[in-house]
């Protein structure tokens, strides 16, 4: 089996990656921003360009996961300026999802604190409790949203400047492209970009969805198809990124075959994203309700 090792030896003064998968990475997107470029500036428009451009987008807020919790680059200010250009390409902030993810999710999952618990939605049709979801989860995060600049001002100030400059720059380039063309920023980007934040927040769903949240292991719903892995990153082994959370995106697929297989209920681990979704939530089958 093959996984990306860390570059070493002359491939670290060459390129500053530290891992060589993420020129995959890079590539995703190299592909988004030049897909809205070339849309926003009217050089080429289509429903090909559309689709892929929505499923791109999905990818952008991957990569922006995985950074947070594995830094791309081996050197600091390479980081931060990549955060500013994952910050400027998904129209929002990537500090924003420290607290609300990074602590919340993965240290309380599916806690009260958790602003992506399944408990959020309880309706009898697992097909509304997937189309409120997201809707639900961004209300509890606006209920109970975190004072993150206040507490790393004086915590954490390097991070409290990075924070601040990601919003200057992403609010201000959204400001400067609605006012140079607001009908192709609100018909090319806007849309892209909603619909990346509900894809990655929505798929908590299907991703812990009556597993048992106090077992070590069982917590999480993994999906194992080759095709959905390498267009999303290896984040369908959730299982894996959860015990092992700062491990490269690139390791979670032996880590999952060798250390999660073994232990996990074979019930979750779902070969298909859009058959589990199909079952799950279109047809209903295999939820065990709104009070599990």
């Amino acid at each position: 089996m093959r996984i990306s090792r860390p570059i070493s030896g002359r491939g670290r003064i060459l390129w500053p990656l530290r891992y060589a998968a993420d020129f995959r990475t890079l590539m995703f997107l190299g592909a988004f921003n030049a897909l809205l470029a070339v849309q926003w500036l009217n050089i080429a428009r289509g429903a090909g360009f559309a689709i892929l451009t929505y499923v791109l987008a999905v990818v952008a807020l991957v990569v922006k996961h995985n950074h947070m919790h594995s830094p791309t680059f081996r050197r600091p200010a390479w980081n931060r300026a990549f955060e500013l250009w994952l910050s400027v390409l998904t129209a929002h902030p990537c500090s924003g999802i420290i607290t609300s993810h990074n602590v919340m999710h993965h240290g309380k999952n599916n806690t009260d604190a958790d602003f992506v618990r399944c408990s959020l939605v309880r309706y009898r049709s697992n097909l509304l409790n997937f189309v409120a979801f997201f809707f639900a989860s961004v209300a509890a995060m606006y209920r109970n949203k975190p004072a993150d600049l206040d507490d790393w001002r004086q915590a954490r100030p390097s991070l409290y400047r990075q924070a601040i400059a990601e919003r200057i720059v992403t609010y201000g380039s959204i400001l400067l492209l609605l006012l140079l063309d607001w009908r192709a920023t609100l018909t090319y980007c806007l849309g892209p970009w909603l619909f990346g934040q509900w894809f990655l927040v929505t798929i908590n769903l299907l991703q812990h969805q009556d597993c048992d949240f106090e077992s070590p292991i069982n917590h999480s719903r993994n999906i194992t198809g080759r095709f959905a892995n390498w267009l999303l990153l290896n984040n369908g082994y959730h299982t894996a990124h959860h015990m092992f959370p700062t491990a490269h995106w690139s390791k979670l697929r032996i880590i999952h075959e060798r250390v999660i297989t073994p232990q996990l209920s074979s019930a979750l681990n779902e070969r298909s994203l859009w058959l589990c979704i199909w079952r799950r939530f279109i047809l209903g089958k295999e939820w065990k309700g709104a009070r599990a």
